[in-house]
């Protein structure tokens, strides 16, 4: 009740401010021209058999720090993003409780940023190289994908970069400084020539942080050129970052009391944080042949990071290759699309005993490789009201490691893994009225350890963890969309998913901030969501989303400790979300955001739920003056956490010690300018 009371009055407060909007030359934004790309083909979001959200232009960017992709993801039911405001771990994003075990990255949802895979094959995704200031759309499949994407797909996410101006040439500088040391400085390029097109990007991040030992120094840039001739589209991207981030760990409920903006003492003895350099390259050709297409793509990426953590020291040295080659036809009401995809990852691994941040001891040496091959098939039928997606894929996975850290005591730990699953997908949709549709899906995911967990044995030996297997869920939905006018959109949906060796973190006494991995017998997540969005004039946009997630363990032993019943930890069981951005072409403009999260379970042993990180709710304002259309000259001012609540913006589950909470900043300021020119 707490959560239903709090949406209403922020939806109370936010709706009357609609009426001081500016007279505009288009009424509406007619939300039902809205087409999901995420399911592989073409849909309009009203027929879509499977739930897909969409957040577009000025609601991810408009007077925002670009600090975290919480900015793109605001607002969106199922989806839950912890912004720990610690770059040397990054966010913690989950949808429907996949994914929010990771204690680093993101696992569990698969992360596309222009078409290029930012999930490894391993299923680990890292995000340091995407910058939220530089995204156009984000796409959300919510809820299990597999059959579309494969690995690690308890959700989806589909990032794209803002395309290229409409113009010969287009510049924009902007530059924001705020609270916690805070300074960014962002500038772009790019423009049209005939049929070419191109873009290029680059952003400098200076952060101290809320906390001491949490400072980051971020450099990013990208860029991409694009050419069409006649049947043919050729495309490149390429992005790289280079980062530099303190790490200040996790405090207990103790520590909390004592100074929330402290940092653990050991994290600072061992000076805790995380260097990397990540550079990727991507290329496309897309071949038009009558009613059908063909599209081929190719990526590497390169990386390679020093971590130190505080027991050991990781040196990480990554490479990856992969590419897709995929078939689009059709025939009347009729579509499909089938192809293959494979990749290749290789990571060189040493570990080292960490002395006050200087490297000790060897502690492991090996190579690590990761191979995958598959392929998809998928179709669609838009058959009078009916709306039919069907897929299947069936991926093969080959994990091997050669341990090169051999000796007398010692042994070789050398070895290999085979994963394979196969992963069907079926969903319908009925418009029972022309502005109304309802939709059934039953879908799979699977999700293997990644090589990280793998590697991260409790015994401290080499090698491969032998008794980790891969997670596997089965999900049945239901839910209906519907256009009430326009302007305006609300949909519901209700879900029930098992899964199968779910995969669990954990510490131990010996090795206190380090994580291990071990499967739980069986789990299931079961919600329902809801939102409406509204958008009574182009520029205009007020969201609302409600998020109840019911995670617990069906069966679940550890030594004598028998775990059915509790809940998986990490996912909080009620979300309410709201913004409004008020945002017309020219003059002044405002955005409100709040946010309200129910306490939230952190350890899997607490069969008494007395264990959690405590509700809170938040309110971020911002507001600006958008310039005329050529030389614009745009500032803008926001506050954040305006009310000054205390709050844990994440949890670390199951951590040792006791030391499961990641204190948020308190209230603070952003301020900035952006500066644009079009010839």
């Amino acid at each position: 009740m707490i959560s239903l009371r709090f949406a209403a009055a922020v939806l109370a407060a936010a709706f009357p401010s609609l009426a001081l909007a500016q007279a505009d030359t288009a009424r509406v934004q007619p939300l039902d021209t809205v087409t999901v790309q995420a399911l592989g083909s073409p849909i309009p979001a009203l027929r879509a058999p499977f739930p897909v959200s969409v957040v577009r232009g000025a609601e991810i960017r408009q007077a925002r720090a670009g600090l975290a992709l919480s900015d793109a993801l605001s607002a969106i039911p199922g989806v839950q993003v912890d912004n720990r405001f610690n770059y040397a771990v990054g966010e913690r994003i989950s949808i429907r409780g996949f994914g929010a075990r990771a204690q680093f990255g993101v696992r569990g949802v698969r992360v596309l940023v222009d078409g290029i895979p930012a999930t490894l094959p391993d299923g680990q995704t890292t995000l340091n190289h995407v910058d939220p200031a530089a995204l156009e759309r984000a796409e959300v499949i919510r809820g299990p994908a597999s059959a579309l994407y494969g690995n690690a797909s308890g959700g989806v996410i589909r990032l794209t970069s803002i395309p290229a101006p409409d113009a010969p040439l287009a510049t924009e500088h902007r530059v924001v400084g705020g609270s916690d040391g805070l300074l960014r400085l962002e500038s772009s390029a790019g423009g049209r020539s005939g049929s070419a097109t191109y873009r290029a990007w680059a952003s400098r991040l200076r952060y101290d942080g809320y906390r001491r030992h949490a400072d980051a120094d971020n450099l990013l840039g990208g860029g991409s050129v694009g050419w069409t001739r006649g049947a043919d589209e050729l495309g490149a991207t390429v992005n790289f970052v280079r980062y530099e981030a303190r790490n200040p760990g996790s405090l207990s409920d103790s520590l909390l009391r004592v100074d929330r903006s402290q940092a653990f003492a050991r994290n600072v003895e061992q000076r805790t944080g995380e260097e990397g350099r990540q550079a990727q390259l991507g290329l496309s050709w897309r071949r038009t042949m009558g009613a059908g297409a063909l599209d081929v793509s190719a990526y590497g990426v390169g990386r390679s990071l020093d971590n130190p953590i505080p027991t050991n020291i990781i040196d990480l040295s990554r490479r990856v290759l992969g590419g897709r080659a995929a078939w689009t036809g059709g025939a009347g009401p009729l579509r499909w699309t089938a192809g293959a995809e494979g990749a290749r990852q290789a990571d060189e691994r040493r570990t080292f005993g960490n002395q006050a941040g200087e490297r000790g001891a060897a502690a492991l040496d090996q190579r690590e490789r990761v191979g995958f091959a598959s392929a998809f098939a998928q179709g669609t039928a838009a058959l009078g009201r009916l709306q039919l997606l069907g897929a299947l894929r069936y991926d093969r996975f080959r994990f091997s490691v050669d341990d090169r850290l051999v000796a007398a005591d010692n042994p070789n730990d050398s070895g290999g893994r085979t994963l394979s699953a196969l992963s069907p997908a079926l969903g319908v949709s009925v418009a029972v009225m022309r502005d109304v549709s309802l939709y059934a899906n039953v879908a799979t995911a699977f999700e293997t350890p990644t090589t990280t967990e793998l590697a991260n044995r409790p015994s401290g030996a080499g090698g491969f963890n032998p008794e980790l297997d891969a997670q596997r869920t089965t999900s049945l939905e239901v839910g209906g969309k519907a256009r009430l006018a326009a302007w305006a959109w609300v949909e519901a949906a209700a879900y029930h998913a098992r899964v199968r060796d779910a995969l669990i973190p954990f510490e131990v006494e010996g090795a206190p901030g380090r994580v291990f991995y071990r499967n739980a017998g069986r789990a299931r997540h079961r919600g329902v969501e809801s939102s409406l969005i509204l958008s009574p004039r182009p520029g205009w946009t007020a969201r609302a989303a409600y998020t109840w997630t019911d995670a617990r363990f069906g069966r679940y032993v550890v030594g004598d400790a028998d775990r059915a019943g509790t809940r998986v930890p990490g996912i909080a069981p009620h979300r309410v979300e709201a913004s409004l951005l008020a945002s017309p072409a020219r003059g002044p403009f405002a955005g409100i955001d709040a946010r309200y999260v129910s306490a939230t379970p952190v350890a899997d042993a607490d069969r008494e739920g007395r264990l959690a990180s405590p509700a809170y709710a938040l309110l971020d304002a911002r507001v600006g003056w958008e310039g005329a259309a050529r030389g614009r000259v745009s500032p803008f001012i926001g506050v954040t956490n305006l009310l000054d609540r205390e709050y844990n913006t994440s949890v670390v589950v199951n951590a040792f010690g006791g030391r499961y909470y990641e204190p948020g900043p308190g209230r603070a300021l952003i301020t900035g300018l952006r500066l644009s020119f079009r010839r």
